[in-house]
Formats: C-alpha cells, sequence, structure tokens
C-alpha cells in the first residue's frame, strides 16, 4: 500500500508551527482542502497512463484477438472527493467501464490465481490463464508522489499565511 510521508522545515525564516495551526484554522476549510486535492490530482495525473501501458503490455497469444486488453487499459483512472476536512485522490481501475458481463475480468486479469474462461465465447471450449498483475508495480510510486504533492501544498498554504 502507497505511503505518503511528510515533512516540512519549519525553521526560524519561516513561521512557527503555533502560527501555522492557529492560521490554518482561520482559513477556509474548502480552500485548504481545494488545495491539497488539486495538487493530489495534479500527482495522480501520470498514473492510469502507466497502468495502461502495463495492460497493453500483457503477452497475447494466438492469432485471434478480442481487444480485452485494451477494455481493460480503458478502465484505469484517477478518482478524488472531500469529506468534511478530508481530501483524498486515488489511482483505481473501474470495472464499471467494462461491457456486461466482462465487469470481473479487469480484477480477474490482475488476481493472484489463474481463472478460467471460455475460448472465444465457446462454452465447450474452456482454457485456464494465469494471471498477469499489471497495476501495483506502476502505482506504488504514487504514494511517494502524493508525499510532495502534500508537501507542496503546505508550502504554499504557508506562503499565504507569511504573506
Amino acid at each position: 500500500m502507497p505511503h505518503a510521508d511528510i515533512r516540512v522545515d519549519l525553521n526560524s525564516r519561516g513561521a512557527t508551527l503555533r502560527t501555522i495551526a492557529r492560521e490554518l484554522r482561520d482559513m477556509d476549510d474548502a480552500k485548504v482542502t481545494g488545495l491539497f486535492r488539486r495538487r493530489m490530482e495534479d500527482a495522480a495525473r501520470p498514473f492510469p497512463l502507466r497502468v495502461r501501458r502495463a495492460v497493453l503490455a500483457i503477452p497475447v497469444t494466438g492469432k485471434k484477438q478480442t481487444g480485452l486488453r485494451a477494455r481493460i487499459a480503458l478502465c484505469a483512472g484517477t478518482a478524488s472527493w472531500v469529506r468534511g476536512r478530508t481530501a483524498s485522490v486515488a489511482v483505481e481501475m473501474n470495472p464499471r467501464l467494462m461491457p456486461p458481463g466482462e465487469m470481473s475480468l479487469p480484477l480477474m486479469m490482475e488476481g493472484a490465481k489463474r481463472w478460467r474462461h471460455p475460448v472465444f465465447g465457446d462454452r465447450e471450449n474452456w482454457v485456464t490463464e494465469p494471471p498477469h498483475p499489471y497495476f501495483q508495480v506502476p502505482v506504488q510510486p504514487f504514494g511517494r508522489a502524493a508525499g510532495e504533492a502534500l508537501k507542496a501544498a503546505l508550502e504554499d498554504i504557508t506562503r499565504q499565511i507569511n504573506g
């Protein structure tokens, strides 16, 4: 799971932590959470493309293709939301973008175990497919990127407080 580690330098040249805390309480919550959200959305922006590339790089066997990897790649995206004073941003796979009957395929392709499916819809001919993890490796750097984005947002707030 990605982890964000935030360290802000509050030396004698900048505002004291007590001043920042007091000023933050006086700032508009929507403005602060909006700033955090925008910074994290910017940090998350390159990661769906990385996931799409990883999906499309999954090896294909046989001559006939269904476009499954392309459909799965289109499910990669970001989501952001604000609840109260908390802004959250995630890189995610949205299986609702898959056609009916295929919504479980992004998870099955990523999965930890083998899965079975009919060959080109032929219910008489089934194959076992190994998982092809495509999500975790491309999004792993998001934790560091989110931490940097939060640090930049805190620096923006500190500049606004210091004037």
